[in-house]
């Protein structure tokens, strides 16, 4: 048990006594004539003093715990319990301890309540006692908890308790194989995924976020959820493609870094897919986001965008066709990338290539190609 705080307040407390005597106190001799032993009376007040002075964080547990089951508590009461529980279990031994004094057993029935604030407490906590703590992450993956989760994911209708569902799943499965193990049994992914059809911002951002996190973990997983993306998850029946592409209009950056990153997965895994973006406008949205001076990141955008322009061997100059304006901001921005990439002290040979090709389907990358507010800028003009 975690009951180490009384103690170090003790500790504490001896320390400041030692250094707040009086350097003539501490001269004086000490003969055993001046040590008393304490009357009951003395101990006893001095006990129920320190009693009161110190909180036993296993017992606030034990507290809150019971409270919580105690069906005589009101909602606000268990609320109020929960946010001391989501505080004590961001410290990793309480956290181990909150399951070791039967604390698993109230998250069920709080997850399957009816009250979506208690649910969106009970996820916060769930996060906090397994971020970081495999020992938890063991216990809470054992106990089918996920799936519960998964399913506040898929069937909510409430935004604020997917996002916090979402958050619960991240740290349970963050460095955890077995977490990530039976995310694909409960075929998690592809809840995930369905998901990223919600118009919520934040949500989205959690959901590009742990998909990313997965991804970059493990080989398996990437390839499932490649897998899952390209057919299984009836991507087209839920028009995730035009979901997708409206959500990089979103103005969070690192929002847009992150669908950059999902739908050149999606299309470098697939023609059938690449197609499918290609067809609902994704290579034009990528361009104005690539236009954008708050565009996130130039490369990763490019290598987007290049691969899109893949998906019809004239799609770049259909673009110039459709939309002049849009093309010639694009060769533009091409330009000014170009010479702040050729200014820099950094070797950027992936993006300067990026670069390279797609002036060449734009046309030749001379200052004939350039706007001419870009040139006419340096032309001396003659004074009569």
């Amino acid at each position: 048990m975690a009951d180490s705080s009384k103690q170090g307040f003790l500790n504490s407390l001896f320390q400041w006594t030692v250094k707040s005597t009086a350097a003539e106190e501490a001269a004086k001799p000490t003969t055993t004539s001046d040590v008393k032993p304490m009357n009951a009376e003395s101990k006893k007040w001095l006990n129920d003093a320190l009693e009161n002075m110190t909180v036993n964080p296993v017992d606030r547990l034990k507290l809150c715990i019971s409270k919580i089951r105690d069906p005589q508590v009101d909602e606000q009461q268990k609320k109020e319990f929960l946010d001391e529980l989501c505080h004590w279990s961001e410290e990793l031994d309480l956290a181990k301890d909150f399951f070791t004094i039967g604390g698993l057993d109230i998250l069920t029935p709080l997850l399957d309540h009816n009250n979506d604030g208690l649910r969106m407490q009970t996820c916060s906590l769930l996060a906090n006692l397994v971020q970081n703590n495999d020992h938890c992450q063991r216990i809470v993956v054992q106990s089918g908890l996920q799936q519960k989760l998964l399913k506040i994911v898929d069937k909510s209708n409430n935004p604020d308790l997917k996002t916090k569902a979402v958050t619960a799943i991240s740290a349970l499965i963050r460095g955890y194989t077995l977490g990530q193990l039976q995310l694909q049994k409960f075929q998690g992914a592809k809840i995930l995924i369905r998901a990223l059809a919600s118009p919520i911002p934040r949500l989205q951002n959690k959901l590009c976020f742990l998909i990313n996190t997965i991804c970059s973990s493990s080989a398996q997983m990437k390839t499932l959820i490649r897998g899952y993306t390209l057919g299984q998850l009836q991507l087209q029946k839920f028009q995730g493609a035009k979901i997708l592409i409206r959500a990089l209009a979103s103005p969070i950056p690192r929002l847009q870094n992150k669908l950059c990153f999902l739908i050149n997965t999606i299309c470098s895994s697939s023609a059938q897919m690449k197609k499918l973006f290609y067809e609902n406008g994704a290579l034009e949205e990528l361009i104005r986001l690539f236009n954008n001076e708050a565009c996130p990141d130039h490369q990763h955008v490019l290598e987007t965008i290049h691969t899109l322009s893949n998906a019809k061997p004239n799609a770049i100059s259909l673009i110039v066709e459709r939309d002049p304006s849009l093309a010639e901001h694009f060769q533009l921005k091409l330009y000014e990338r170009r010479q702040a990439i050729q200014s820099s002290e950094d070797e950027q040979l992936d993006e300067m290539n990026l670069i390279n090709q797609l002036q060449t389907l734009l046309g030749s990358p001379t200052t004939e190609n350039i706007p001419a507010s870009t040139t006419t800028d340096q032309q001396l003009v003659p004074t009569s």
